[in-house]
């Protein structure tokens, strides 16, 4: 009989989250500023919806089939409604698309706060990791002003952790592509039935290639990717290594938007490296 250690088990499962991770964060990280570009012609709300619309489509032809329930719903309206309509609407009217990822990225520091409240223990390399790559986003953003668009991804990082932690415990087991196909189809009437609120659109088929671009990358890519990356690694360290993404965001902002990351951002940037590497070499929660 062979036995396998839980050392080993817990490298395999750390090398099968990476493969997950690496390309979400890329995807991710040119999300922000295709979000910039596109809400100069669309409204932050047909953003949202189309991508949750493409989302649908993809996950529904992927998945054929859905992942009904109650929980399935409420994680759906946590990802797809609310955390959708402050990621876009946050995005767009913040000046720095990349402070605006380094905000949505609070997000692994509000997953510890809520997993200790519920008890799971962590290690101590884990949450230094976290905290560290923390800092290294608040260096980042102290070279720039505050403003509404900082204070929504803000709540949308706060937001993402709920959903991330409430997905971990209730959905994990579930079969991704039929999970989020129901989130999907379940949140679409609902940022439907919102777009009279916040309503323009410049029809142009630039404006149509990249929001399906977005859509794609950001939408139907990445969620597949993501809910694959907390199944290998769990809630706290699938957080950790997402906080790659302003890394990432501030890079994509440069080449698409030549916004030139500040000495701080660089700086910051790299000390979130630094942190995300601690949380995920961790060989414990």
């Amino acid at each position: 009989m062979c036995f396998v250690s839980s050392s080993t088990t817990s490298r395999v499962n750390l090398l099968r989250g990476l493969v997950w991770l690496v390309p979400l964060v890329l995807a991710w990280g040119l999300a922000y500023p295709l979000i910039k570009l596109v809400s100069t012609s669309v409204s932050p709300i047909i953003i949202s919806w189309f991508r949750v619309g493409v989302g649908a489509i993809f996950f529904l032809a992927a998945g054929r089939g859905l992942s009904v329930g109650v929980k399935q719903f409420v994680n759906g309206v946590i990802y797809f409604v609310i955390f959708m309509l402050l990621l876009n609407v946050g995005t767009s009217v913040s000046s720095s698309p990349g402070l605006a990822a380094v905000m949505m990225y609070t997000q692994p520091v509000f997953v510890i706060v809520i997993e200790r409240a519920l008890g799971t223990k962590l290690s101590s390399r884990t949450i230094l990791g976290v905290i560290l790559g923390f800092l290294g986003v608040l260096v980042s953003a102290a070279s720039v002003s505050f403003d509404l668009g900082i204070l929504l991804t803000l709540m949308g990082g706060a937001v993402w952790a709920v959903g991330t932690v409430y997905y971990a415990r209730n959905l994990e087991k579930e079969n991704v592509l039929k999970l989020n196909a129901f989130m999907s189809v379940s949140a679409l009437p609902i940022m439907l039935a919102l777009t009279p609120f916040d309503y323009y659109f410049e029809f142009s088929v630039k404006i149509i290639i990249l929001l399906l671009v977005l859509s794609v990358l950001a939408q139907a890519l990445a969620y597949y990717l993501w809910f694959n990356v907390i199944r290998e690694l769990g809630s706290v360290r699938a957080s950790a290594g997402s906080l790659v993404t302003p890394v990432v965001a501030y890079a994509a902002s440069y080449l698409i938007l030549r916004t030139i990351p500040t000495p701080l951002e660089v700086v910051g940037s790299a000390i979130t490296l630094l942190g995300v590497y601690l949380a995920l070499s961790s060989k414990s929660f």
